[in-house]
């Protein structure tokens, strides 16, 4: 029995405080290559790993760089949701027990390619909800 839920399961998201060191462990273990860094005004934050022989809806892995400090993250690895409508997924999450983390913003601030919101479940782990701007003008 399948059930309409709240946004669509998307990738799992690594948090690394080296993009080179995290690149080569998790592509050993997983099978996927590094394929591209994107980031911020603040240089190169994001690492994607991918099935370079694979089509759309293959696994693939974000690689996040975080501070040395891990323990100022909760976690090391969060799940990453799409949906259509940010405000919309954190207030139907909310409304089944999760709490809000960091409100629905654009990221980068500056050109934004999407719009996202960190949310906890009732045991503190946290994820994202996503929104790439393509998503909707694609329908």
């Amino acid at each position: 029995m399948s059930t309409q839920g709240i946004g669509r399961l998307w990738k799992p998201v690594v948090n690394v405080t080296d993009l080179d060191e995290g690149e080569r462990f998790w592509a050993a273990l997983s099978g996927l290559s590094p394929s591209g860094r994107h980031g911020d005004d603040s240089g190169e934050r994001y690492s994607s790993l991918e099935d370079v022989n694979g089509g759309e809806g293959d696994p693939w892995l974000l690689l996040q760089l975080v501070p040395n400090d891990q323990k100022s993250w909760v976690g090391g690895t969060h799940v990453d949701f799409r949906v259509d409508d940010v405000a919309l997924a954190v207030r139907q999450t909310e409304a089944i027990g999760g709490i809000i983390v960091k409100t629905p913003d654009s990221y980068p601030s500056v050109a934004p390619y999407l719009e996202w919101a960190v949310m906890r479940d009732p045991f503190g782990n946290q994820f994202c909800f996503v929104r790439w701007p393509l998503d909707n003008e694609a329908d």
